[in-house]
Order: C-alpha cells, then sequence, then structure tokens
C-alpha cells in the first residue's frame, strides 16, 4: 500500500481510547492511514512517496486552542506590547516608537496592559496619553480585554457609553479610562468598526499564522462582540479552509437569530456573566481582600441567562458563557441545571469558560450535568505561584489555593479542555501542557496523559468533533503537531517549558516548519 508521507524513528503519542505509543504514522489525503510500532521504517508491503526520520522527535494530535479570541489576538500582535512596563512613563514611551512609523490620522494600539504592574497603580488617563500625540487616536486595552484607556483623539471619535466603569474627572468630563465590560467592550467594538475589512482580515490571518507557529491545527474562536457589525464572524465563516489553522467559531451574540445566518450549531464563548479579577469585577461571594469595598458583580440576570439557555438547548445548541468568580459559577451551573431538568440532557456539551474559582458543589455538579470546562492552565502557570503570586495578593492564599483546580475537577469526573484566552495569555498549548505537568503549585498538576488530553481529544469532544480529531487514528484528520521533547521524559523537569513545536501539520499539510 502506498502512503503519501510516513513520519518514522520518533515517539508517536496518540492518544487514543487504548492510550498506545507507536514510533510511526502514515498520511494520505489528509487522513491518518495508519500508526504503528517498530524499528526503523515501516514495511511489509508499505511504501510512501515522502519518508520522513523525525529523529526521535515526538508526534502529537494536532493541538487545539480550546479559547481564543481570534481577532484581539490579531490586534496584539500589531500593538504595542504593554506587558512589562512598570510606570505609566514607560507606557507612553513604548506608544511614541508604535507611533512613529504612523500616517497622521491613524490609530495606535497598546495592549497587554496591567494597572497592577504599575507604579502609580492606575491607567493612564487621556490627558497623559495625549502627551504621545493629539493627531493620532490612542487606545490600549488591559492584559484581560475587561478595560482600557483613550486618548482625546479617540474620545472625539468614539460615543463613550454612559455606563458604571466610565472614568471622569473632577469636572466631570470623561478621562478617557473605561473600567467595566460595559464601558469597554462596546468601546472597542466600535474603534475595530472603523478599521478596514482587510485589516481585519489581517488580524485574523496573522493570528492563524502565529497559532500555527505554537503547534495548533485547531482554534475554537470566540468571534463578534469586538468588532461592531461582527465582521469577523462573516470573515472568517466565509474563508474556511484558506487559514492555516481550523477555526470553529462560537459566536458572541445573546441574539440567537445571528447564529442561523450561519448555521452554527453554537452560540456565546465568552458572553461575560462576571468581569475579571484584576479589574476586580469577577463575581466573589466574598470581597477582594486589597479593596473590601468590592467583590464584583453580576452583569446578567439569572432571567436573561436563563432565557438564552433554554431557547437554545429547545433547539439543540450548544452554549458557552464567561464565569469566573465563584458567584458567576453559581448562577450559571444552577441555571444549566434547571434547564437540563426541564427539557431533559441532550449531549450538547455546554460549556462553562473559565471555571476559576469553583466550590466543591460546584464541581460535582458541573461533573453530574456533563458540563465542559474550558479553562487557562497558563493562567496558574504565570499567576498561581503559591507564594505571593498575583493570585495570592488579588484573593489571599485560601481563595488563591481554590483557583483552577485541575486534578480535582478531574478527580470528581469533570471535562476539562484547554485554552489560551488570547491575547490575554498568547496562544500556546505546548506551554499550557508544561503547566498542567509541572505546575509552579504542585497541587495543580495533573497526569501527562490528561494533560495532552486536555489539549486535543477533549478541546474536541467539547465542540463535537472528536470522531474527527483529537487522536492519531486511523481515518482522523492528519492534524500532526511535532515537538523537540517527550513530555513523559521530561515531566518532573522544569526543562519541559522549553519544549519547542517543530513541525505543526494540518490536513496533511505543513502550516509551521521551524
Amino acid at each position: 500500500m502506498a502512503y503519501e508521507q510516513i513520519y518514522y524513528n520518533g515517539t508517536v503519542i496518540t492518544i487514543d481510547k487504548e492510550e498506545q505509543i507507536g514510533n510511526w504514522v502514515a498520511i494520505g489525503d489528509g487522513k491518518i492511514v495508519a500508526v504503528g510500532s517498530g524499528e526503523g521504517i515501516p514495511k511489509e508491503g508499505m511504501d510512501a512517496l515522502e519518508k520522513i526520520d523525525l529523529h526521535g522527535a515526538t508526534v502529537l494530535p494536532g493541538l487545539y486552542d480550546a479559547h481564543c479570541h481570534v481577532m484581539p489576538t490579531g490586534f496584539f500582535l500589531n500593538s504595542a506590547n504593554l506587558l512589562e512596563t512598570k510606570c505609566i512613563d514607560d507606557v507612553l514611551d513604548l506608544l511614541r516608537i508604535q507611533a512613529k512609523d504612523k500616517m497622521p490620522g491613524e490609530w495606535i494600539f497598546g495592549a497587554g496592559f496591567m494597572s497592577q504592574n504599575m507604579k502609580e497603580n492606575r491607567y493612564p488617563n487621556k490627558d497623559e496619553l495625549d502627551l504621545v500625540t493629539k493627531d493620532h487616536p490612542i487606545m490600549i486595552t488591559a492584559q484581560t480585554l475587561h478595560g482600557g484607556s483613550l486618548n482625546s483623539k479617540a474620545l472625539s471619535l468614539i460615543e463613550i457609553p454612559d455606563v458604571d466603569g466610565v472614568g471622569r474627572d473632577e469636572y466631570g468630563e470623561l478621562d478617557g479610562v473605561l473600567l467595566s465590560d460595559d464601558a469597554f467592550f462596546p468601546t472597542m467594538s466600535k474603534v475595530m468598526g472603523l478599521l478596514p475589512k482587510e485589516r481585519l482580515k489581517d488580524f485574523i490571518d496573522e493570528c492563524a499564522q502565529y497559532g500555527a507557529s505554537k503547534g495548533v491545527t485547531s482554534i475554537i474562536g470566540l468571534i463578534g462582540q469586538f468588532v461592531e457589525g461582527d465582521t469577523d464572524v462573516e470573515i472568517i465563516e466565509s474563508g474556511k479552509g484558506s487559514f492555516p489553522v481550523n477555526f470553529t467559531t462560537f459566536y458572541q451574540t445573546w441574539n440567537l437569530e445571528n447564529i442561523k445566518r450561519y448555521d452554527l450549531p453554537r452560540i456565546g464563548g465568552c458572553l461575560t456573566l462576571d468581569g475579571a479579577g484584576f479589574e476586580y469585577t469577577m463575581a466573589l461571594n466574598e470581597p477582594y481582600p486589597e479593596r473590601p469595598e468590592r467583590r464584583g458583580f453580576l452583569i446578567h440576570t439569572d432571567e436573561e441567562v436563563y432565557q438564552l439557555i433554554s431557547e437554545a438547548h429547545a433547539q439543540g445548541i450548544q452554549t458557552a458563557f464567561h464565569a469566573l468568580g465563584d458567584r458567576a459559577i453559581d448562577q450559571l451551573l444552577y441555571v444549566y441545571n434547571q434547564v437540563i431538568g426541564e427539557q431533559g440532557a441532550k449531549d450538547l456539551r455546554h460549556r462553562v469558560e473559565h471555571f476559576s474559582l469553583p466550590t466543591d458543589a460546584h464541581m460535582d455538579l458541573a461533573a453530574k450535568l456533563g458540563l465542559v470546562c474550558s479553562m487557562q492552565p497558563a493562567f496558574t502557570g504565570l499567576w498561581g505561584e503559591p507564594v505571593n503570586g498575583y493570585y495570592d495578593l488579588l484573593l489571599g492564599r485560601e481563595r488563591a489555593s481554590r483557583m483552577e483546580v485541575f486534578p480535582e475537577i478531574i478527580k470528581r469526573g469533570g471535562i476539562i479542555c484547554g485554552g489560551s484566552d488570547s491575547p490575554v495569555t498568547l496562544v500556546d498549548p505546548v506551554f499550557g501542557i508544561a503547566c498542567l505537568i509541572n505546575n509552579p503549585d504542585p497541587r495543580r498538576n495533573v497526569s501527562v496523559t490528561d494533560a495532552i488530553k486536555i489539549f486535543t481529544i477533549n478541546a474536541a469532544y467539547s465542540v463535537h468533533q472528536d470522531t474527527q480529531k483529537g487522536s492519531i487514528e486511523p481515518g482522523k484528520d492528519a492534524d500532526l503537531t511535532i515537538i523537540d521533547k517527550n513530555p513523559y521524559e521530561y515531566a518532573d523537569s522544569k526543562e519541559i517549558y522549553n519544549t519547542k513545536v517543530l513541525k505543526t501539520i494540518k490536513n496533511g499539510v505543513c502550516t509551521f516548519a521551524k
């Protein structure tokens, strides 16, 4: 039998039901044709047009990013990167560099801002941003996307909603700082809506290319909400197959009629039921230690959430909602519980995005209802240090230890799929797997097999693609990620964090090679 390609002389981690390990895999016509073990190139009548020696590298099923803000990721990649700034002057300096090559009137963007990193412990206001330029509109976004700032030129172009979280100066005038979802989401949407469609397409292309460079073959994209008119949904749905990754769209809308234009079987994604921790808007049952006057808030009523889930469930449509804090998780899970109790389970695989601070009862109920917990292991790798990490500073040690408790969810029979929340943390499932295996807080460690499943078969399962993708088995799509280290051999070493992607293959076609 002739194959198009045989990859041999490596380790092939299949993630099939038997969890087999092979050392060669054959592909043809965009599909996995055979997997096996044995020294050298497989023989017994098998031949291939191309034989690729892996030289000991490891082959994984094509990796997923199960929670990615596609257009904002491209936006981040084209913005001044503010992640390492430590004071407002640092921010202004980077924006000045960004402004150098801009034509008059062109937007200047900064992304990745964290007020907690600032000496001033706040966002820059319009007057400070005006020191960069008054001839260009400027917008900076929080690393979480749940806040931002604009200069005077930008404010003159955008009608800012009159809602909570809109900053004002001592004279009652807008100061350019927006610190709530109701304030910032529609503002960013209006800004993106002013950009040419070709620029938005560039953002999406660059997200896809970046994902492929990180070993990603499939992105579950949270599309809509951040572009007025939801042009990004149109671009992705009309361009299926033309990107270096497979996009699966969660249309971020509260209107079921919108998804019917594209014949989508799912709705939602990061429809926010609460905010974000670093903006003190994540909905908690108890106040924030540093801000005892605040405990976040619920953005929607139980009735609003129930209405959408009930209608979607009745029509056989999968749903997903952003719920970070214990109070928001409680709201969502008990609405799911009511709807499933009234209408019956339908294997729709409804999702809870983030599921960051669940109680024991929440974890048990999620498993009982068959919900998928769509989580971001990189969060704990970056912020979950057991002593003096960001989670400790934000929530105190006791609650910080309950953030993203992956082993507890798995032990209770819960299903976790892994994403990045890019651009909150950029697309990088190999880093996510390392954070699951060798976490800064060992209480969050899971087995190597479970870690890989979270970014492969579990992610495929979360959008009903597990019969087509997510494991290396004959008949499935030839989506493969080749890395330079076997994670089973490096599980106990910090070297696992230095794992490199060597090659990304989507439907049998190489989309990235180092």
